[in-house]
């Protein structure tokens, strides 16, 4: 087994989370071990075996967070003006699980935010990819959420400030 009860845990769609158990159950006649990770509202049943990478992950160690920093700061990417195409590369980045997706989605939805703003689905997805990334940012570089979201923003402004 690659995690240990009591681990943290970085799931692709629902963010920080810690293994809490692990659970043998049998579905469909099969027995199976499941990773039992709980998250701030759920908890979720990861099968140990088949567990993707892009199910659960480490989180981001600290040493690696000026990586993140320069992609926050950093130029953005334009959206495409075509609704599907930018749908389909938003999906594509939310479901990668990578933090280097995550910050990515965030500066350019932060600017779309800031100069054209964002649908309701848009700024759905940009509240919670921002919960997410807090999440991890918190626990790995050991600072509060206010800290770790000042922060952020401070890192977007540079963003804004290449894209004029």
């Amino acid at each position: 087994m690659a995690f240990q009860i009591g681990n943290k845990v970085i799931h692709a769609i629902h963010g920080f989370a810690e293994i809490i158990n692990v659970e043998s159950k049998e579905v469909l006649g099969v027995s199976s071990e499941y990773y039992v990770v709980k998250t701030k509202a759920l908890i979720l049943w990861i099968p140990v075996l088949n567990q993707s990478k892009e199910s659960l992950r480490v989180p981001t160690i600290k040493s690696d967070f000026p990586v993140l920093f320069d992609i926050l700061r950093s130029h953005r990417v334009p959206f495409s003006e075509n609704r599907k195409e930018r749908k389909t590369y938003i999906s594509r980045m939310l479901n990668d699980g990578a933090t280097e997706s995550i910050c990515t989605l965030i500066r350019d939805l932060s600017y779309c935010r800031k100069n054209k703003g964002l649908n309701e689905t848009e700024s759905h997805i940009y509240k919670n990819a921002v919960v997410k990334l807090l999440d991890e940012w918190k626990y790995s570089m050991s600072i509060s959420q206010e800290d770790a979201n000042t922060e952020l923003n401070t890192l977007l402004s540079e963003s804004y400030a290449l894209s004029t």
